[in-house]
């Protein structure tokens, strides 16, 4: 998945990046914002500054994504499209060679679901989020927009009488940051997704479930309908029954299905909380009987969902020291000197929360590459 963490990264780094365009162009509002200071009253001075950036400050995020527009399109038909071609092939070699068959290279439906899902991913991306950031119109474009709330909410602030000019404004990039800047996208609960977050959810999950989906395609055009499911210390309700276990991958309706087996249609495959749903990192591999073995670990399923539940605490303490180094990065590119020292100490503090929940957990491990964000010496 290393590759689909690099595009997932890309965006992230992106949208960093656009916090950078937004910081430069208030740093070109300060002479106002000193005037607000020492007489709160001409705040209004300082929007109207900070309103006069918009133009410039929307070139260069549309600069920004179309000189990388041809990156990402080639990265998600590398990650998707070649790497499929090759686990298909390969998977159908070792079938073929297994069950004494005919290689017949990949087939039709095996390509069509290749293309489906690159044009599904890159269909999703770039509406939902590519597009958000190229458009001239300030009401949607999400950087510009994002840029429109800070001014707003800053002067709300100085106008009660809540903070200073450039406290509330620092606090305000700071706040908005952790929120992203909104893509597209609303699910049905009306929560707003930002950039990173659907980026990321849409990259590995789809990446995982291709290469599933192809692996379950290969199998049925070869009749073989049953696969050893990988297994993890901790899983989720719907993974943690069958982890370890040969599983059936057709449906029971399907004249092949083998009711002998647990069936994964039985546990939410093809829904996002379900087997192989969203950020379900379990793999299937082939299994066939008399021939193949079965390696995998078995774990007490009430135990896994138990210890899922352990890492997803380590998961949210990881998502804490990014966000911190992400403000840190702002602070330290706007010049403020106590956002630095806060987020110096957010960044340890959370650091000193994950060594003790490692410490205290031996199935858990430090993966430091999950602390980290890109270019974090800038």
């Amino acid at each position: 998945m290393k590759q689909a963490d690099q595009l997932a990264d890309y965006y992230a780094h992106t949208e960093q990046e656009m916090f950078y365009i937004l910081i430069d162009a208030f740093k070109q509002t300060r002479p106002e914002l000193m005037n607000a200071e020492k007489d709160p009253t001409k705040i209004m001075e300082w929007r109207l500054k900070a309103l006069s950036q918009l133009g410039g400050l929307t070139d260069k995020v549309i600069n920004l994504i179309s000189r990388n527009s041809g990156y990402s399109k080639k990265a998600i038909y590398d990650l998707i499209e070649k790497n499929g071609l090759k686990v298909t092939k390969q998977l159908n070699r070792k079938l073929a060679k297994t069950l004494k068959k005919p290689f017949n290279g990949v087939s039709a439906k095996s390509e069509v679901i290749i293309h489906s899902y690159v044009e599904q991913t890159f269909r999703g991306i770039n509406n939902y989020v590519n597009q958000t950031l190229v458009t001239r119109n300030y009401g949607k474009n999400a950087a510009a927009k994002t840029y429109q709330e800070i001014i707003n909410k800053t002067v709300l602030d100085v106008s009660l009488g809540n903070k200073t000019p450039q406290r509330a404004l620092m606090d305000n990039i700071y706040a908005w940051r952790d929120k992203g800047m909104s893509s597209a996208l609303i699910d049905k609960a009306g929560h707003h997704w930002s950039l990173e977050g659907y980026t990321r959810t849409v990259i590995q999950s789809t990446t995982s479930r291709v290469y599933n989906d192809l692996r379950i395609n290969s199998m049925q055009e070869f009749d073989s309908v049953l696969c050893t499911m990988s297994s993890h210390p901790a899983a989720r309700p719907a993974c943690a029954p069958i982890q370890g276990h040969i599983v059936c991958i057709v449906p029971k309706s399907d004249p092949r299905c083998d009711n002998s087996y647990p069936n994964i249609y039985d546990h939410g495959y093809g829904t996002p909380a379900g087997t192989q749903g969203i950020n379900c990192t379990h793999m299937l591999v082939p299994y066939i009987k008399g021939v193949s073995h079965n390696y995998f670990e078995k774990y007490d399923p009430k135990e896994a969902v138990a210890k899922m539940k352990i890492q997803e605490k380590q998961r949210y303490l990881e998502r804490g020291v990014r966000k911190n180094k992400r403000k840190l990065q702002l602070a330290k590119r706007a010049g403020d000197a106590d956002g630095i020292s806060k987020y110096s100490a957010g960044v340890r503090g959370y650091q000193s929360k994950l060594r003790k929940i490692v410490k205290e957990h031996d199935f858990l491990a430090r993966q430091y590459s999950r602390e980290q964000i890109a270019n974090e010496t800038k």
